[in-house]
């Protein structure tokens, strides 16, 4: 369908008069609007622009990991809100007036535009994509309005599927023809996975801007409509190309690569590590997802990360069972589009193939929501989440502190020294386990698992096997949740039941060989042992 709607440069959603009614603003304004499009209909056709443009599809069909929109040709450092506005209203309607090629040539000046901006200004950008090329309301309720009293018309009839028709069209946002413009650019879709990684950057920190969280929106699904079922899975290796390789260990996300020895050991013998590509970013790993071979459920993650030997000796089909999933990594500009789920059940496959003897597949995860929930819950409950005298054995750790059993604990676990104190080690385990367990299994929202990566895992069908104490006892691991980690077990003939057990109705399922899990499970109708 096509999108000719046309898009003044002030805030296309105010009310808008008829064409007989128009003001002598509204004239100028639509006069100004057409007299930009024709200027820069003239400069974009110029012979040195559009040799340049084809140029840089040339470069970027041979080279594509040195092409950037923020090279030294980007001349476009304006900041001005106005030339913004009327330079996205540009590349969203010039097809009308200059054929197939100015409209490209608009939408990559966008870019480069873009490129040229400081976060405080990306912002910006954003803001005018979203408020001033959002939904035109006038016409959405023109459309509905319309739809409302053909209700007794034939449902399949031709007046009333014309109106669904115009519906439909009247309700897509003018930024999703902006995104459209966009994608077919040498290098179009990673710029668009950038812009999305600039705005959740921002609404990480700002989530109650609505205006953006709905551009966010309509930036996944538009991410999500070129990425899924469009992805080539590929294994990297040592021999792969060093800039795949460098994206790895920027990207890397879980285990931070230290260097290229770091990086030479996660893809060596012993280890595997696969990536979905796309076909229009075949040197950016979108996803990536890395593997130790072992014999056993791993419970620690600094012996698969400092393990010497996959380096020296490759294991026989007869030495692997297990497969140990310790590390999944997406670019920042696709969180939240399922891609990782994708990638496990391409790679198990891969590793069946590989390894008829492998009939394990867990993982080894972060729970990155422990600490933080953890601070919340004292404050709220206090010593309520203690049981029986741990809130005496922990004021007995430190007596010259004030305060009730919890407040006490959350003051020690600032520092990391409790690690190396034999006593408070002792004493906050059986404690932190509990409360752990409690986090993984029992705190939800929605009816799903509060902890990010337990939803992940408990809803691509994994069960809960085992939590590890001290799994990781990196600083990060120590910071997120004191170096506990998880094991979700993928057990392929459970997967489809533990998902629509988990999707329906909010059962989580665990294995019996970790007491804790087993203790909880046998007092919550919503946990299931298998």
């Amino acid at each position: 369908m096509k999108h000719n709607r046309k898009f003044s440069s002030s805030n296309h959603q105010a009310n808008k008069s008829s064409k007989n009614d128009s003001s002598p603003k509204d004239k100028s304004n639509n006069n100004s609007q057409e007299l930009f499009e024709q200027q820069y209909i003239r400069q974009s056709l110029k012979s040195n622009n559009v040799e340049d443009f084809w140029h840089e599809i040339e470069d970027y069909t041979h080279e594509p990991e040195f092409f950037s929109f923020s090279g030294p040709k980007s001349k476009l450092a304006i900041k001005d809100a106005n030339f913004i506005r009327k330079l996205i209203s540009a590349a969203i309607t010039m097809k009308r007036h200059g054929g197939d090629l100015v409209p490209s040539l608009i939408a990559k000046r966008c870019c480069e535009l873009y490129e040229t901006l400081d976060n405080e200004d990306k912002i910006k950008f954003m803001y005018i994509l979203a408020r001033d090329f959002g939904v035109i309301r006038d016409e959405a309720l023109k459309a509905a309005n319309n739809y409302i009293n053909l209700s007794n018309e034939d449902a399949y009839g031709r007046a009333v599927l014309r109106a669904e028709q115009i519906l439909r069209h009247s309700m897509i946002p003018a930024h999703n023809v902006f995104f459209d413009r966009i994608t077919p650019l040498p290098g179009g879709t990673k710029f668009l996975v950038n812009m999305r990684a600039d705005l959740l950057a921002y609404l990480k920190e700002n989530n109650h801007e609505a205006c953006l969280m709905t551009l966010n929106e309509s930036l996944k699904d538009k991410l999500s409509s070129l990425l899924v079922g469009f992805l080539d899975l590929r294994r990297i290796t040592w021999y792969s190309s060093a800039a795949i390789l460098e994206k790895v260990i920027e990207y890397e996300a879980v285990h931070a690569i230290k260097d290229w020895d770091d990086m030479k050991r996660r893809v060596g013998p012993g280890r595997r590590l696969f990536a979905f590509f796309y076909k229009n970013m075949k040197h950016e790993p979108l996803v990536f997802i890395q593997v130790a071979l072992t014999n056993e459920i791993s419970d620690n993650v600094q012996a698969i990360l400092e393990d010497p030997n996959p380096t020296k000796s490759i294991p026989t089909i007869e030495d692997v069972n297990c497969a140990i999933f310790y590390s999944i990594t997406s670019q920042p500009g696709l969180s939240g589009i399922e891609l990782g789920n994708f990638l496990i059940k391409r790679v198990v496959r891969e590793l069946q193939a590989e390894f008829p003897s492998i009939k394990t597949f867990s993982t080894l995860s972060p729970i990155p929501g422990f600490q933080k929930w953890l601070n919340a819950v004292i404050n709220v409950e206090g010593d309520s989440i203690l049981v029986d005298d741990e809130a005496e054995k922990i004021k007995n750790l430190r007596s010259y502190l004030e305060g009730s059993g919890t407040e006490i604990l959350k003051t020690i676990l600032k520092s990391k020294d409790w690690i190396r104190d034999e006593v408070c080690f002792h004493t906050f385990k059986p404690i932190l386990m509990r409360l752990c367990t409690r986090y993984i299994l029992t705190e939800k929202r929605r009816n799903l698992a509060l902890d990010p990566v337990a939803n992940f895992h408990i809803r691509n069908g994994a069960c809960v096997h085992r939590l590890n104490w001290l799994g990781d006892i990196s600083n990060k691991g120590l910071e997120e949740s004191f170096g506990i980690m998880a094991n979700y077990n993928y057990i392929l003939d459970h997967i489809e039941r533990n998902n629509q057990q988990y999707l329906c109705d909010g059962k989580i399922s665990v294995s019996n060989v970790d007491p804790l899990l087993v203790e909880i499970a046998n007092n919550s109708q919503n946990i299931v042992i298998i």
